[in-house]
């Protein structure tokens, strides 16, 4: 519903407002995979059971409002922060929900938190620790550590709630990540990275302590190697050497899974996913996409300093690889849209300076 009423009144300002040279050299290896993946879903067209998922219908509507959404960021930048905020406060009141019992509930024996997959949740609720914790690391001052950390602490009990290991792989990583591309003095940076790296273990230490799902799950990993994914990336492997240059078509995977996993699943990981959908040029053409956002990215860095997009980035990218359906998720999609439209005008101002100089 928020969708359909941001698109639509976004729309009739498209005319005047929406430019897609900016963003081309991001869309078209996108709109072209969904190409590819189109002709291996014809070549194995006994998966096909409508045409609408021949094309990822889904995942091509993320990416047109990917493209709205960083549009419209690249015209009106000044609002990049409410968006950033609104998301941080959006979470808040997710936890005050939970807290109080609404949107949890069980199917098949499995939490849910508002229908969707505690991991996905734990994941969206990282992401907005992250940018609320980067506000304290690039502007620091006693006011501002008191009112952070009191927005950090029921966004790390929720990631602790959802039980994710990812998600909670996801704020340290992405800590790590903030600062080390922070410009800074080495001995300030020094201070703070071991400041940061005992709050870190202490804080591990107290969640593994009061939540025993979430130390059951570690310690699996920790003794067994077991990520809860290992069976659907070995099959997914299986897949990918008997199909690499042609794919089995989007709606291919779920059942070639099953052939030879035996489990009706995608391969939760987004370039597993991929490869097995569209086969090698569709993985080259999605790793594309992610090396020229990677690369502005930088570019941007270099030139404001602030590494926020760059963490907000690698946790996305994380987050998909190890997720299922996360080509078809909203969450990361709309992170793609505000790295491109917060960052893109850089490129311009680059080619601005060189044709100067």
């Amino acid at each position: 519903m928020t969708t359909i009423l941001y698109i639509g009144t976004w729309v009739p300002l498209i005319g005047r407002n929406f430019h897609f040279a900016p963003f081309k050299k991001f869309v078209i290896p996108l709109l072209l995979l969904l190409v590819v993946g189109f002709i291996c879903s014809a070549i194995n067209s006994e998966y096909v059971t409508e045409i609408k998922f021949a094309f990822a219908y889904r995942t091509l509507l993320l990416i047109v409002l990917m493209t709205f959404i960083a549009a419209h960021l690249y015209c009106k930048p000044k609002i990049l922060p409410v968006v950033l905020n609104s998301y941080v406060a959006s979470m808040l009141l997710v936890f005050l929900l939970v807290t109080i019992g609404e949107g949890v509930t069980i199917v098949n024996n499995r939490i849910l938190l508002f229908g969707e997959n505690p991991n996905i949740m734990g994941a969206k609720a990282s992401l907005a620790f992250l940018i609320a914790i980067s506000r304290l690391i690039n502007n620091f001052s006693i006011k501002r550590l008191l009112l952070i950390g009191a927005v950090c602490i029921p966004l790390t009990t929720l990631v602790a709630t959802s039980g994710s290991r990812g998600a909670f792989i996801s704020m340290f990583l992405g800590l790590a990540v903030l600062l080390w591309y922070r410009k800074m003095g080495v001995l300030k940076k020094s201070a703070l990275i071991i400041f940061a790296a005992l709050a870190s273990v202490m804080l591990i230490a107290y969640l593994l302590e009061t939540n025993p799902i979430m130390a059951e799950r570690f310690l699996e990993t920790v003794e067994k190697g077991e990520t809860g994914r290992n069976v659907l990336w070995d099959a997914a492997f299986d897949i990918i050497s008997d199909n690499i240059i042609v794919g089995v078509g989007f709606q291919g995977v779920i059942p070639m899974m099953y052939k030879y996993s035996g489990i009706y699943l995608v391969p939760h990981n987004i370039f597993l996913y991929v490869f097995i959908a569209a086969g090698l040029p569709g993985i080259i053409l999605f790793i594309t996409f992610l090396v020229r956002l990677f690369k502005l990215l930088m570019v941007h860095f270099k030139k404001s300093g602030d590494s926020l997009n760059l963490v907000l980035f690698v946790i996305v990218v994380f987050n998909m690889s190890k997720q299922g359906g996360s080509i078809g998720k909203t969450l990361f999609w709309f992170f793609f849209a505000v790295l491109i439209g917060s960052t893109v005008h850089v490129l311009s101002n680059v080619k601005q300076e060189k044709l100067v100089q």
